[in-house]
């Protein structure tokens, strides 16, 4: 991982400069919280895909920053909720929020996360970027519910954070896909896509680059499954099939720094161990 993200590290070290300003309370009980939330960081795939959004079509600037530090506060908000729900003590192999300061400090501070990340996104310069977000957000929620739920059948066509129809769900194939779609790859689709709304990328840019996320969050999700053994027969046939419309989907961008870090990311996705 360190390899792959050379070619945007300056770019990456300003978004942690950023991210942990942004994240500062007024208060002494959330700042400690917010602090242990830095610190016990994960890879940052999510930013990431944002400034490599902005820089295959022009520079990381204010915007994108901002957009970056959205993303990665909804990410933690829904990790911190999750760990609630599910009783979780252990979050990237320390101690959960939840765990370290109680189930009423991780609600509040993942209601805080969410608050934090709607302010960063209220100029009107950046209402695309943010309705973009927002969709996405309430997508993930329903595919959260989704996978919870037991005894519901999902057999009706819905519509995705891109106001598009996702595949009826006629089989458990199509259920598990449209689940791990909502609750995971579009977010990964909208990251693409705010990086390059970020530099004012054309129409056909920005959806040539969400087609790239959203195809390398299902990769993802599929692989995660994988190492967490949920879901194996499913994610092993349809791992092959997803990491070939991942590179597919680069195969339309002029050979670049960028898109050669793209294609890294998404082969070390597909074969990663942990």
């Amino acid at each position: 991982m360190e390899h792959i993200i050379e070619p945007i590290r300056a770019e990456l070290t300003q978004f942690e400069a950023f991210f942990e300003k942004t994240l500062n309370a007024d208060t002494e009980p959330m700042n400690a919280i917010m602090q242990y939330v830095c610190q016990t960081q994960g890879k940052r795939l999510r930013p990431l895909l944002v400034l490599l959004g902005a820089k295959l079509f022009g520079e990381v600037n204010e915007q994108t920053l901002r957009a970056a530090a959205f993303v990665e506060m909804v990410h933690n908000a829904t990790l911190i909720h999750d760990d609630v729900v599910d009783d979780d003590d252990q979050r990237r192999g320390q101690a959960s929020v939840k765990a370290h300061f109680g189930n009423l400090s991780a609600v509040l501070s993942g209601d805080y996360l969410l608050a934090k990340a709607m302010l960063l996104l209220m100029e009107p310069a950046d209402r695309a970027i943010l309705q973009e977000m927002l969709r996405t957000t309430a997508a993930m929620s329903e595919g959260e519910l989704m996978q919870g739920s037991v005894g519901l059948s999902y057999h009706d066509s819905r519509c995705d954070a891109t106001q598009q129809r996702l595949p009826r769900c006629d089989s458990p194939t199509d259920h598990y896909l449209d689940i791990i779609t909502r609750k995971t790859a579009l977010l990964m689709r909208s990251c693409c896509a705010a990086g390059a709304l970020s530099v004012h990328a054309t129409t056909e840019q920005v959806q040539h680059i969400a087609d790239f996320g959203l195809n390398f969050g299902i990769l993802f999700q599929l692989r995660d499954d994988l190492l967490d053994g949920e879901n194996e027969e499913q994610a092993q046939a349809l791992l092959p099939v997803y990491y070939e419309k991942t590179l597919k989907a680069l195969e339309g961008f002029a050979p670049s720094e960028i898109t050669e870090t793209l294609h890294d990311l998404a082969v070390f996705c597909a074969e990663r161990e942990g």
